[in-house]
């Protein structure tokens, strides 16, 4: 069957039949918004349809359902049925791919039979669920033992070691749950005090890296730069907090453990902060 736009109460073809409001799986009937189950942008949604006037009740002829997302001219799910289906009501899925990638939406159905007509729409909203903290924190790798960065490379012997205002080097722990493709969110933010408290000094900066190795189960590395907008904010007593998500088709799945690095870019025996090589001829 041709895919057609979804009747309106315009559309001279509208009997004016009123069809019921579409329900979802897990919605609650009285909230405004119909917030979605946690899990819907994973495994799709279940629109109940309830059974409609002029239900055919005798011969082989079935009536078909369409479900349309409001501004979507293509339908995104379909049923039909006829007399030997007859029930109070009738379950349709919409599988995740075919849902928007917005907020909020709106969703209604129709009924193409011997007189076509269109449902009043249903508001369907998203929920915002945090997903559950499962990812180690992020190591750095120029940290000393008590977590400071400073003017001095201090692992000098390591041949990736940078200087602060090179970057900073993080690394992220392989984790079992990682799978190719998926992708690492990594957000950076400093902040004017050692415990990641306080006033912020920059924006929040995001990073992301793509999963493109799970047999050697090494990190996943990402370099914080520039200096000047990333790093420069910090100059003593100063710290950034780091935490990442694991995103799978777009979708967060799991999320880190917050980690905490502190800067003192104060030169050894002055009162100047290093962000160049310069201070130390």
């Amino acid at each position: 069957m041709p895919i057609e736009t979804p009747i309106t109460s315009s559309n001279p073809l509208n009997p004016g039949v009123l069809l019921s409001l579409p329900r979802v799986e897990g919605v609650d009937p009285l909230d405004p918004a119909g917030t979605l189950p946690p899990d819907a942008k994973q495994v799709g949604i279940v629109c109940i349809i309830d059974r409609w006037p002029n239900f055919p009740v005798s011969g082989v002829n079935k009536d078909r359902v369409e479900i349309f997302i409001v501004g979507n001219p293509d339908f995104v799910a379909f049923g039909e049925y006829g007399a030997a289906d007859d029930a109070p009501e009738f379950r349709i899925s919409v599988v995740p791919e075919k849902l928007p990638d917005v907020a909020t939406f709106e969703l209604l159905y129709t009924v193409r039979s011997i007189n076509p007509t269109t449902s009043p729409s249903r508001r369907l909203t998203f929920a915002i669920v945090k997903p559950p903290q499962l990812l180690k924190e992020v190591t750095f790798p120029d940290a000393d033992a008590w977590g400071y960065i400073g003017c001095y490379k201090n692992h000098p012997d390591d041949p990736e070691a940078l200087f602060i205002w090179e970057g900073v080097r993080i690394e992220i722990p392989f984790d079992d749950l990682f799978q190719i493709t998926d992708v690492l969110s990594l957000d950076w933010q400093a902040w004017d005090s050692l415990n990641g408290s306080g006033n912020p000094l920059t924006q929040v900066f995001n990073f992301t890296e793509v999963v493109t190795d799970v047999v050697t189960k090494e990190p996943v590395k990402i370099v914080i730069r520039p200096f000047a907008s990333h790093i420069e904010p910090m100059e003593e007593n100063d710290s950034a907090l780091v935490n990442y998500q694991l995103l799978r088709d777009g979708v967060p799945i799991f999320r880190s453990f917050t980690g905490l690095v502190k800067v003192d870019r104060k030169i050894p025996g002055e009162s100047k902060y290093c962000s160049d090589a310069s201070w130390m001829k």
